[in-house]
C-alpha cells in the first residue's frame, strides 16, 4: 500500500514539472490557455485514478472507451463499404449500358434481317451459358 502511495505521489510530481516546462517553453499566451484546461483535466484524473483503481472503475471505463471506439469504426467501415458498393454498382451498370450499345450497333451495322431493332424500353440481355462439370476421378485413358 505504501509503495502503491509513494508511486502515486511520484506521478502527480512529475506530471506537475512536466505541466511547469511546457508551459515555459510554449511561446503564444493564446494557446496557453487551452493546454492548461487539458493538463488540469489529465492533473484530475491522476489524481483520482487510486479511487478508480480501488472501486474498479478505471476497468468499466476502459470497456466503455474500448467499445465506443470499436462502435465508431464499425460505422466508419460500413459506410465505407456502403460507399464502395454504390460505386462498384454504377460502374457495372455503365458497363451493361456500353455492351448493349455496342451490340445494336453491331447489329444495325450487319443489317441482320432476321433480327427486329429493340424496340424502346425493350432490354437485350446477355444469353445464359450453361456448362456441366463432371466432379470426380477420371477414367482411364482421358487427359485430366
Amino acid at each position: 500500500m505504501q509503495k502503491l502511495l509513494f508511486q502515486w505521489i511520484q506521478d502527480i510530481a512529475f506530471y506537475t514539472l512536466l505541466m511547469v516546462v511546457v508551459l515555459n517553453v510554449l511561446p503564444k499566451q493564446s494557446q496557453q490557455k487551452y493546454l492548461k484546461f487539458f493538463m488540469g483535466i489529465v492533473l484530475i484524473i491522476l489524481v483520482i485514478s487510486p479511487v478508480l483503481s480501488f472501486t474498479g472503475l478505471d476497468q468499466k471505463l476502459d470497456e466503455t472507451y474500448v467499445r465506443q471506439t470499436y462502435d465508431q469504426e464499425l460505422q466508419e467501415f460500413l459506410r465505407q463499404q456502403e460507399a464502395i458498393e454504390k460505386e462498384y454498382q454504377e460502374y457495372v451498370n455503365e458497363k451493361i449500358e456500353e455492351v448493349q450499345q455496342e451490340e445494336i450497333e453491331a447489329t444495325q451495322e450487319e443489317g441482320d434481317p432476321m433480327r427486329e431493332d429493340p424496340q424502346e424500353g425493350e432490354e437485350i440481355g446477355i444469353p445464359e451459358i450453361l456448362i456441366q462439370v463432371e466432379i470426380g476421378e477420371p477414367e482411364q485413358g482421358e487427359a485430366p
